[in-house]
């Protein structure tokens, strides 16, 4: 009688050796270590490199799964088996106690021990096996929004390695390429993956804690190290890495050598934040070097105005016949959402359209390369500011040549409004004179007495949010009797932008003539090579703009605009 092909073992005895030590429950460096102990020598990334690399063949995992059968059919006692016989074993010792009597006592101990030895043999026995699956499979239709099917469909085929993705917020497409990384991981054994982003100080809250959710979602937390303290992921049993990368110099790339292999997936997120394509092209050609194909994925809100680098090179792709992916949080099944994010974007869609198709529908609605251009540059009265309810103060530190600059602002959310009607500033200005100059600027009268006469003026002790990069300066006003305080502005620097572009923004320039020169200068950089606009925001005349971002920092981290984690 012939053999089954199961039970032919491989032709090289190393490699049959290697195979049983896997099927024993030893890992990838273990097995190899056995069936090679001359290698013991080696370095241990190498060790992991060879058995990955073993491991990929397909006799070897062939023989794998032929011994797992093999070593599953021989255990003859199943847990149903036992359950039966314990089943048996008190219904027989039912029947006695019923027909028990004075002739014929229950032999409670012979029952006591069958039962015993039942659970003892429950506790040893392993959990019943499913049903082998093969490779490495998910179903993809609970984890990725609609719009991302035909994608990942031409991604598993290998039709496709290229793709663009835009879409607004809520449109799952970073959620969508973190699972894509994670199974590139889990189906390409040999190969790594990384993700990369224009600042490295925005990585952490947004690719990295992206990665963290979709290992989470696909139920592979035991199977990976992902420590806090350190910008990269470890598959434990293969030594595949996920990098993580800020390119703020593109041609100082770091930290994307793997120990084996090459990186076979690269995720760029928020594209448009990168100078322009060949930006981008340099930072591929550094990452996927020794790859026979990598799958790059781009992904990014469109940024506002048309003429930005990143929606002009999305209608370049399409004229030429390529598919550009959009995406929409109307097609994301809305329990993925939340009824608050839904009910935040109804809200603005009634209360200011072209911001709700710019922040939701990922429209670009802007022109030029004018920063902001919802701006109203008019008087604000006396009168108008006695309404306001919703103050915030803010300021930039500076010395010479950069100022020192102070804002302050109401902002209305139903109107979907900021009004900037006070500004401070000046060269050399010391701490305490700042303190002294923000406690007269938050010194008014709260109306009228009783009896019609004007209140005293009172000090209004607003927050003053502040640049987090000079504490001491932030205490000396303290001592002061101002409650300034650190904005909290680590890697916040874009997302607040995109809110004051999302709103409309008014500013009184006969108040604030230094604030209405530098957002009425305000353009996007401009690329001299190709006379294309970036995704890069102007700075270095930017004080009371910046002094109005920070006074406004906890309403652009309460509303979450722009948060990456989870499903984005």
């Amino acid at each position: 009688m012939q053999s089954e092909p199961r039970d032919i073992p491989l032709a090289n005895p190393r490699h049959e050796e290697y195979c049983r030590h896997r099927v024993e429950g030893m890992t990838q460096r273990q097995a190899m270590l056995a069936a090679y102990p001359d290698r013991a020598r080696w370095k241990p990334e190498t060790v992991d490199k060879r058995a990955c690399e073993l491991e990929a063949d397909g006799k070897v995992k062939g023989r794998i799964a032929a011994l797992k059968r093999a070593a599953a059919e021989k255990a003859t006692t199943t847990r149903a088996e036992v359950l039966a016989g314990m089943s048996e074993t008190f219904e027989a010792g039912i029947s006695r106690i019923r027909g028990a009597g004075a002739d014929r006592p229950l032999d409670y101990t012979a029952v006591s021990a069958v039962t015993q030895l039942g659970k003892t043999l429950l506790d040893a026995l392993p959990e019943d096996a499913p049903e082998e699956r093969g490779e490495f499979t998910r179903d993809f239709a609970l984890l990725i929004g609609r719009d991302f099917f035909r994608p990942h469909m031409l991604m598993a085929t290998g039709a496709q390695t290229e793709f663009w993705c835009k879409g607004g917020r809520g449109s799952l497409k970073s959620s969508w390429a973190s699972i894509e990384l994670v199974n590139h991981i889990e189906t390409h054994p040999g190969e790594h993956a990384a993700a990369v982003m224009k600042r490295k100080n925005s990585l952490r809250d947004a690719v990295y804690a992206q990665v963290v959710w979709a290992i989470h979602e696909m139920g592979l937390d035991d199977e990976y190290e992902m420590p806090a303290s350190t910008f990269k992921i470890r598959k434990k049993s293969t030594g595949q890495t996920i990098f993580f990368a800020g390119c703020d110099d593109p041609h100082k790339t770091k930290g994307l050598k793997p120990p084996f292999g090459f990186i076979g997936f690269l995720w760029f997120e928020e594209s448009d934040q990168f100078r322009g394509m060949a930006e981008i092209r340099t930072v591929r050609q550094s990452a996927a070097r020794g790859g026979e194909r990598t799958v790059t994925v781009y992904t990014y809100n469109p940024p506002r105005t048309r003429d930005n680098w990143a929606n002009r090179e999305a209608d370049r792709r399409r004229d030429a016949g390529e598919e550009v992916f959009d995406s929409c949080y109307t097609d994301a099944p809305p329990e993925w959402l939340g009824a608050q994010f839904i009910a935040d974007a109804e809200g603005l869609k009634e209360t200011d359209e072209q911001a709700y198709r710019h922040e939701y529908l990922g429209e670009p609605v802007g022109y030029g390369g004018q920063v902001f251009d919802r701006v109203e540059f008019r008087e604000v009265t006396d009168g108008e500011i006695a309404t306001f309810e919703r103050l915030h103060a803010g300021q930039d530190f500076g010395w010479f040549p950069d100022p020192w600059a102070f804002t302050l602002s109401e902002w209305q959310p139903g109107q979907h409004r900021v009004i900037t009607f006070a500004e401070l500033g000046g060269n050399k200005v010391l701490p305490t004179e700042a303190a002294a100059r923000i406690r007269a600027a938050l010194t008014w009268s709260d109306g009228k007495s009783p009896d019609g006469s004007p209140k005293e003026p009172a000090y209004h002790r607003l927050r003053v949010l502040s640049d987090d990069a000079a504490p001491d300066q932030i205490q000396a006003q303290r001592d002061e009797g101002v409650d300034a305080r650190g904005a909290g502005k680590g890697g916040l620097r874009t997302m607040s932008y995109r809110f004051l572009q999302s709103v409309t923004w008014v500013i009184d320039p006969k108040r604030c003539p230094n604030l209405a020169r530098e957002v009425r200068e305000a353009e996007f950089e401009m690329d001299e090579n190709t006379g294309e606009y970036s995704g890069d925001y102007p700075d270095g005349n930017d004080h009371w703009i910046d002094a109005t971002r920070y006074a406004l920092m906890d309403v652009v981290t309460r509303r979450g605009a722009y948060k990456h984690a989870g499903r984005g």
